[in-house]
């Protein structure tokens, strides 16, 4: 394995222009969960922004995307440990005035750069809030004076089956005692791969009240953070906001509540089709936003190349026509080698992209084409794929069934009873098998033992539960 290299060939990556040093704040997006591809279009909203730069590091797919070994189905390095340690060993971090993470970035890569890095390491931006969960090995450690502003979802999967409270007294008890700059942002609706509302409303006031965070710690963005939890609300996502304040933990909702309910369970990946094995080379790339989203989604558009494999080899091809210029200096000389063998990698990772869009293609299409023949509830593209074993129904009769009026949400506390699991979703509310009319009917509530079941328990509950504020109409 070669180490991990940062590159600078103008004008692909861009000098750090921090606030410190200039009118912009450079973001950093971890690109390994972040989900370049589906947040793509969010990214480029960011970085268009005229107070932010917003930079990848790193691309999904390459040899160091796997967890380490210590995990369940981990593997030996290269993997996301030794990946996070070239990060900070080529000083990634020097021209990053924040981080964002997601997924698998929280987990592994995040606790690597706090470890070594310490109370020195940039804020960071933790989509699905992995380093708060509980993970292999020891517990995280988290530096005491260190910025973190996290968004967890009710529907993403790490929560591991438990309820609700449980999975926020969890995350209240991962973040250091001595830690008063932490604060996150539970949507229930959420899931593991946030819906482009969810992004679109809160990543940007989640960024600046980072920033704001680490210039004044003594001081809370509340007015970055309220803003994020408006604007969820403002698109039906009802939420929770928790912060560090006078040595404790501060809540404040914003909307009703919905019910609590399990996330689904992951669905199945579609195998990749056999082919040369990527190129064992983890250089780290450092690529302003519009290479490495255009890479994600479609190829490029910049100067070098239309296609994301094409344009990756021109990099490549550029860094071994510097290297072989008279009178270079020999340690940048094998630098620019090591940018050139990551950048092989990256070439193949963009073309497995690439297949693999178009086989993700193939399935939707065939589905569709599947639809068409039998019952739409049967049908997976009308398949709810936010409630375990619902379907919704076509588009018009969803439309009408969100007009249900939503019931109130039960009164929460940290001991609340365990959740209920979601019955299967029609026209009509929660259902259960097809009476003789071939229609759904309505499940009674179960309820506990000895718990006497609320008026509101035996109401309809929509698959998507969203919570408007009253200054908007109630339903759309």
């Amino acid at each position: 394995m070669d180490a991990g290299t940062l590159i600078r060939i103008q004008p692909w990556v861009r000098p750090r222009n921090g606030t410190q040093n200039g009118d912009k704040a450079t973001v950093a997006v971890v690109a390994p969960g972040a989900g370049v591809g589906a947040n793509g279009d969010i990214f480029l909203e960011l970085d268009s922004d005229p107070e932010l730069q917003v930079e990848m590091i790193g691309r999904k797919g390459m040899p160091y995307d796997r967890y380490p070994e210590t995990w369940q189905s981990g593997a030996c390095k290269p993997n996301l440990q030794s990946f996070g340690e070239d990060v900070v060993r080529i000083g990634a971090h020097k021209r990053v005035d924040c981080f964002i993470f997601g997924s698998r970035g929280g987990q592994v890569v995040l606790p690597i750069l706090w470890r070594e890095l310490k109370n020195d390491a940039p804020p960071s931006v933790v989509v699905n809030g992995g380093c708060a969960a509980r993970l292999p090995g020891p517990r995280v450690y988290w530096p005491a004076s260190v910025v973190t502003v996290m968004l967890l979802g009710g529907q993403d999967f790490f929560r591991s089956g438990i309820s609700r409270d449980e999975y926020l007294n969890n995350t209240l008890q991962c973040v250091g005692d001595t830690n008063q700059t932490t604060a996150f942002l539970f949507v229930p609706e959420m899931k593991h791969m946030p819906q482009e509302e969810v992004m679109r409303a809160s990543l940007r006031h989640f960024v600046l009240a980072a920033l704001a965070w680490k210039k004044v710690p003594e001081r809370f963005p509340a007015d970055h953070l309220d803003r994020a939890a408006e604007a969820l609300l403002h698109q039906g996502f009802a939420n929770e906001l928790f912060y560090k304040s006078g040595g404790g933990w501060c809540q404040k909702t914003f909307g009703r509540m919905p019910l609590d309910r399990q996330p689904p369970p992951l669905s199945p990946r579609i195998p990749r089709p056999p082919g040369d094995p990527c190129p064992p080379h983890t250089a780290v790339s450092v690529l302003p936003a519009k290479v490495a989203v255009g890479d994600s989604k479609a190829g490029w558009s910049g100067d070098l190349s239309s296609d994301g494999v094409r344009g990756h080899e021109s990099l490549a091809a550029e860094a071994r026509r510097l290297s072989r210029e008279p009178g270079i200096d020999p340690g940048y000389q094998m630098l620019l080698l090591e940018f050139a063998n990551g950048q092989d990698a990256e070439a193949w990772a963009a073309e497995d992209d690439r297949i693999m869009r178009e086989l993700k293609a193939q399935v939707k299409e065939k589905e569709r084409r599947a639809c068409e023949s039998r019952d739409a509830r049967a049908c997976p593209a009308y398949a709810d794929k936010g409630v375990l074993g619902a379907y919704s129904a076509p588009a018009p009769q969803l439309r009408l069934a969100r007009q249900v009026q939503a019931a109130p949400a039960a009164p929460r506390s940290f001991a609340s009873q365990p959740s209920q699991p979601l019955q299967p979703y029609g026209p009509c509310g929660p259902c259960g098998p097809c009476g003789p009319c071939g229609q759904f009917q309505p499940v009674p509530h179960r309820g506990q033992a000895g718990v006497a079941v609320p008026s509101w328990a035996h109401m309809p509950q929509p698959c998507m539960q969203r919570s408007f504020p009253s200054s908007l109409p109630r339903y759309r």
